[in-house]
């Protein structure tokens, strides 16, 4: 089938390979090449569905020439997919490099959307989903990793953070000494035959690793809402309501409060009623 020519970002199945769509299928066999972070990974999944095209290898460690190289083919009007090795492409990927170039050019860009770990993760946690905050992979280096989590201590969202189950011992510890003994969710090989979920205590984790290692690639998620409600001195909060609740109504306190110390909205709203009927 003949195509427009230009990139195509093209989502790939997690884990089990069933879960890829028809359109995905479709261009991938239209295009006239793929571009994947791992030929030995993506030919896996162009032999389950019989796509015979040439891959070339776009990662982490392409430079601006491999990316000078896909332009110059794509505005000699060739149909490129670019695929990661498992999701959608550009989650904790450098695919935005190139789709930056081709805006600047003004190359057509396509999705072709399907599964995602981030998404996957975040519905199967039971966590909040109004507000999800993406860390990603963390820096490898210690300092930069503390800083990170520091960043997001007034945070009032679910964060997701990818780990590599070599480093996830090590990554639990650092978000316990960061946000104390907080409930933790932490799910690895989605999709997949051993797909597992597992919601407790930081330190129960770590002893349950301790007793049996994790394997496969995981995410970690958990909210800041309870951290940051338990960490903040409530008087002054209320304080401020008091100050407020005669003279405006209670959504705007509402919305002045919760914009000051970024706290959940229900709660503040809450308080805000509370202090109305004591008055």
């Amino acid at each position: 089938m003949e195509i427009t020519p230009g990139l195509y970002i093209v989502a790939t199945p997690i884990g089990n390979l069933e879960d890829i769509s028809h359109r995905a299928v479709r261009m991938l066999n239209s295009v006239d090449m793929i571009y994947c972070e791992d030929t030995r990974v993506s030919k896996k999944l162009l032999n389950h569905y019989k796509i015979k095209k040439q891959l070339f290898v776009y990662n982490d460690f392409s430079s601006e020439i491999s990316r000078s190289e896909i332009l110059d083919k794509l505005m000699d009007n060739k149909a490129i997919a670019l695929i990661s090795d498992a999701g959608t492409p550009l989650i904790s990927d450098p695919g935005y490099k190139l789709v930056r170039l081709c805006r600047q050019k003004k190359i057509p860009i396509f999705t072709i959307p399907g599964p995602s770990a981030l998404t996957s993760s975040v519905v199967l946690s039971g966590l909040p989903t109004d507000k999800i905050y993406f860390l990603g992979f963390l820096p490898s280096t210690i300092s930069k990793r503390k800083q990170e989590l520091q960043k997001i201590k007034n945070l009032d969202a679910t964060v997701v953070i990818f780990e590599n189950a070599k480093k996830i011992h090590k990554t639990l510890e650092e978000i316990q000494n960061s946000f104390g003994d907080i409930e933790i969710v932490i799910i690895r090989e989605m999709t997949k035959i051993f797909e597992e979920t597992i919601t407790d205590k930081i330190s129960d984790v770590i002893d349950e690793i301790n007793e049996k290692p994790i394997k496969g690639e995981t995410v970690i998620l958990f909210s800041t809402s309870k951290i940051i409600a338990k960490n903040l001195d409530f008087t002054e909060v209320e304080n401020d309501i008091k100050k407020l609740i005669n003279d405006l109504p209670v959504k705007q306190i509402t919305n002045i409060i919760q914009m000051k110390y970024n706290l959940p909205k229900k709660m503040v709203y809450d308080l805000c009623l509370k202090s109305k009927e004591t008055e």
